[in-house]
């Protein structure tokens, strides 16, 4: 017998309510720095020991790309991979050994994979800008180029410096997708990852292309601010800070929230890292930072620091600091003559204060974590709270690392 149920008005039930979103999870504490650096070493210097070797048995002369981008990965403070680090962990994820597949080695391979597009940015960098150093060191393109002379080679060694790091940063480039798709067979495949990975890859080539222009814009230029913010945005603050941080979530499978409240926190601890590069390759100790002093000057560099200057000098000083930008033949009193005039002019102390705003704003984000979890008196209070939530532990981490990006002497 069929069972039929007649309602009249009033009979009607209310719909339920929507279910409350679960809580997010509480993070305790984040893993060290200097743990998570030493993870990542390991997996990607095992990754490019392998890729070494079957450069080496496609030709013995193939061997220099293997020890080329082992020596140039190797060190380094492993800022990007840190961060993605932490951003899995932030979103809850558990990074730890032993399980299907091994998350850590996984994470690690992600990680490591960051840190490999960083480094193709870099070989191309100096080669777009015509960098003698990085990190102490010849230039990838000046190592080749001392190759080609004590080889004896034909043709011009400048010319084969370029075209090797060029190749080398392709290849290094290459490299990076291939160690993230060896990543997801332990960390799973998860569309936003992937998203958000080719997101990371396009904003930091459009950003470089962005920094090539600005470097042939007059200085009279009125969008100038805006280009300078344009480039320190999507050249380097996006893909150093917000975006590892995103990703990582992205790999634990954060939802559309917490990814919000963690770019609230990284972009502008990013670009607070970046306004600090750029006071640093403006005014920086050689001996920190491995470049010389003002070469951002010698290089044409349209940063906000300059933007900031060339707002408040005078037509005439307007015009000197526009000659000399971009001069690799100017002498250290002509580079001193411009630091001056960006510090007198009030450029660097706009820029200070930018750096302060922005440094001030990421830790607000953290504190609003961390109070989030001591305040959750109830699992209705807490998700309705922050999507993201820490212990004190994680809190004093993630600040004194923010300090640390922000008022870096290196």
């Amino acid at each position: 017998m069929n069972s039929h149920y007649s309602a009249t008005p009033g009979d009607v039930p209310e719909p339920a309510p929507p279910a409350a979103p679960a809580p997010p999870a509480l993070v305790e504490a984040l893993d060290s720095p200097e743990a998570i650096a030493a993870e990542v070493s390991t997996q990607l210097e095992a990754f490019l020991a392998e890729k070494a070797s079957e450069f080496e048995a496609i030709s013995p002369d193939a061997t220099a790309i293997g020890e080329a981008l082992i020596e140039f990965t190797r060190g380094g403070k492993r800022i990007r991979p840190v961060l993605l680090w932490w951003g899995f962990q932030l979103a809850g994820g558990e990074v730890r050994a032993g399980t299907a597949g091994d998350v850590t080695v996984g994470l690690a391979q992600a990680a490591g994979s960051l840190e490999l597009l960083h480094a193709a940015a870099l070989i191309h960098d100096d080669v777009i800008d015509n960098s003698n150093t990085r990190r102490g060191r010849p230039a990838l393109h000046r190592q080749f180029e001392a190759r080609h002379q004590s080889s004896g080679f034909h043709g011009d060694g400048a010319s084969f410096g370029v075209s090797a790091s060029i190749v080398i940063g392709d290849i290094c480039l290459a490299l990076s997708e291939e160690l993230f798709e060896r990543s997801q067979d332990a960390l799973g495949d998860r569309h936003s990852a992937r998203e958000l990975r080719g997101i990371v890859r396009r904003d930091v080539m459009v950003g470089q292309y962005l920094d090539v222009l600005a470097e042939v814009i007059p200085l009279s230029d009125e969008r100038i601010a805006d280009r300078a913010w344009e480039v320190l945005s999507y050249k380097s603050a996006k893909y150093s800070v917000e975006q590892p941080l995103l990703l990582g979530a992205a790999l634990a499978g954060a939802d559309s929230r917490q990814l919000e409240e963690i770019s609230g926190f990284g972009l502008p601890l990013g670009q607070a890292f970046q306004l600090r590069d750029d006071v640093l390759g403006m005014a920086g100790d050689p001996e920190a930072t491995g470049k010389p002093a003002g070469d951002d000057i010698r290089e044409g560099k349209r940063t906000v620091l300059i933007a900031e200057t060339a707002a408040r000098i005078s037509a005439d000083q307007l015009e000197v600091l526009a000659s000399r930008l971009g001069d690799s033949e100017l002498t250290d009193a002509e580079v001193a003559e411009c630091v001056d005039m960006i510090t007198d002019s009030g450029g660097l102390a706009a820029v200070e204060s930018f750096i302060a705003d922005k440094h001030a704003h990421a830790a607000t984000v953290v504190d609003t974590w961390a109070e989030g979890a001591a305040g959750a008196a109830s699992a209705e209070r807490s998700a309705a709270s922050a999507r993201v939530r820490i212990g004190s532990a994680a809190q004093e981490r993630l600040k004194g690392f923010a300090t640390a990006l922000s008022y870096r002497s290196s």
